[in-house]
């Protein structure tokens, strides 16, 4: 579906609800902010009529103290707005990016596959404050921006119909051409940032690649290529300036020509006595407000396309298809840890990579998985776990259909350590109590020492509490990987499945691993996914896929 202005508005709808009071006092207090504004030139006006046309001093002090507190009461009303906005633009991103993040978490495997790290933090992070922005900027204010223009040129009509008119037919012709030649300064600079941002792609490269460079011999063409870059950049910023100065001219000239004609006019009903002196200054200041305001009106009109373009991003990945499609509604139990794959077929798109897959692996039963890449290991784990419900066949555990089960059983009962580790920043207790959010130190002691890893973790100044940084900077991969390994002994499922999770160990390590196997996997089923000879031997019986070529 594609968002327009009014979608966008009803899709954000359901985010402004749980803080509709909010957003109405939000709106009010900038309403009576918007009839201040107006208020104010004309208060202003019937001060000067107070003081130069009927020269009443005590009237003009009385108007004088009720300008004041209507000055003090616009101060006052900002900064409750402003207070209000806060509150809103810290809870109600929020809640939209908690819908996200969440929605995120549960996206099918295969949609995840496609999605790119980088973006879903830019539409967690960039993309939901927009989403703020637009209901502020683009609705709220764009009403008020509309409810200003009308109330002033009703009352220009009330004032003077002839100005009322001109002003009607004069504002709209000045905001075009301050649009025009705003767009061509906005074009100009636009071309600037583009060179600037190559430039700097540009020098960004050369410096990170210095040594190569001289290897190749190749100085005298970066150097050719560095004064292109600022020959471009002189030819773009020269434009820019003299377009720059050119539009703003213009604009300021058209302006003045305006202003002259309503102050020609103004005067003109003056003298004639239809006007007085403090309503030419109101006419002015709606002048200038009646010319920003619908400036502002059309930049929130492109602001606000722009924005939809975010949302739309939101929106998008807001409708992608999660794993709540899952069908499966019974809970997993497992006693055995019995695995049935009866005659699956599954293909990621179009690439077949299992067919007519069957295997009967015993209760307790060690099973290792061979094969050469991209013949379909890891699949069956994935398969297994349930990260992909579009495969022909059927998966048995304990007698069970897993397509029957809930996701969450599921995985309560299967433990997978892959050869990608995930580790966040944080101490190596918190990331090992994701395995079992309750374990006990004894536990965590039993598991690190099962994983061969205690003795090192023993040796830091702070133990379990030392902080490891993002993807677990600070320690090896052979560190990595155990520190998975004890994780998942301390979730101690039935079923293990272990994807090449010995594969970054060196062999004395992955040696001392192997020889806890023995105590660590009694009683349990395990799928050994893996190349190498010594994890092979350990299994009771090893199977090797082959790849397809046809």
């Amino acid at each position: 579906m594609k968002l327009n202005y009014f979608s966008a508005i009803k899709f954000l709808s359901k985010y402004i609800r749980p803080y509709r009071k909010h957003f109405i006092r939000f709106y009010i207090g900038w309403f009576f902010d918007t009839l201040l504004s107006i208020l104010m030139p004309i208060m202003f006006g019937v001060l000067v009529d107070a003081i130069v046309h009927r020269q009443d001093m005590a009237l003009f002090l009385r108007l004088s103290f009720i300008f004041v507190v209507m000055s003090v009461f616009s101060c006052v009303l900002y900064f409750l707005i402003y207070a209000q906005h806060q509150h809103l633009m810290s809870r109600y991103v929020f809640a939209i990016q908690k819908d996200v993040f969440h929605h995120i978490h549960k996206l099918k495997a295969a949609i995840l596959s496609d999605v790119k790290s980088g973006d879903m933090v830019t539409v967690v992070q960039q993309h939901t404050r927009e989403c703020m922005m637009f209901v502020v900027r683009n609705v709220i204010h764009m009403i008020n921006g509309i409810l200003s223009l009308v109330l002033i040129i009703v009352y220009l009509f009330v004032i003077n119909p002839w100005v009322g008119l001109f002003m009607l037919v004069a504002v709209p012709l000045t905001v075009l051409v301050n649009t025009k030649y705003g767009n061509r300064i906005r074009q100009y600079s636009n071309a600037q940032r583009e060179s600037y941002g190559a430039y700097s792609g540009f020098i960004f490269e050369v410096f990170t690649a210095v040594r190569d460079l001289r290897l190749l011999c190749a100085q005298g063409r970066v150097f050719e290529k560095f004064n292109a870059f600022h020959q471009n950049i002189f030819e773009v910023k020269e434009k820019s300036a003299l377009s720059a100065v050119t539009a703003t001219n213009i604009m300021n000239g058209a302006k003045l020509v305006v202003q002259m004609l309503i102050f020609t006019l103004a005067a003109y009903f003056v003298q004639q006595g239809q006007m007085t002196i403090g309503l030419l200054t109101v006419v002015l200041s709606f002048f200038a407000m009646l010319s920003s305001g619908m400036s502002r009106l059309s930049e929130s009109y492109l602001d606000a396309q722009n924005r939809v373009g975010f949302i739309q991003r939101i929106f998008d990945v807001m409708n992608k298809p999660t794993e709540d499609d899952w069908q499966g509604k019974e809970k997993l139990n497992v006693t055995l840890g019995e695995i049935i794959f009866d005659n699956i077929s599954f293909a990621y798109e179009k690439d077949l990579v299992l067919e007519n897959f069957s295997l009967h692996i015993n209760p307790g039963e060690k099973i290792a998985i061979c094969g050469e890449s991209g013949c379909g290991k890891t699949t069956i784990s994935y398969l297994l776990a349930g990260f992909y419900e579009n495969f022909e066949g059927n998966i048995y555990i304990d007698k069970q259909n897993i397509k029957n089960c809930t996701l969450e059983s599921l995985r309560q009962n299967i433990g997978v350590v892959s050869q990608d580790i995930l580790l966040f920043a944080g101490t190596i207790k918190e990331n090992l109590l994701l395995g079992k959010l309750n374990a006990s130190d004894e536990e965590i002691t039993s598991a690190l020492e099962k994983a061969g890893i205690l003795a090192h973790i023993n040796s830091l100044p702070h133990g379990l509490d030392t902080a490891i940084g993002m993807f677990g900077t600070g320690l090896s991969g052979g560190q990595k990987q155990r520190i998975a390994i004890a994780r998942i002994y301390l979730k101690n499922p039935k079923i293990i499945v272990f994807d090449e999770a010995t594969s970054a160990l060196d062999s004395e390590t992955e040696e001392q691993i192997h020889s806890e196997w023995q105590n660590v996997l009694k009683g349990r089923t395990a799928i050994v996914i893996t190349h190498r000879q010594s994890a092979v031997l350990l299994c009771d019986r090893a199977y090797v896929l082959e790849v397809n070529h046809v």
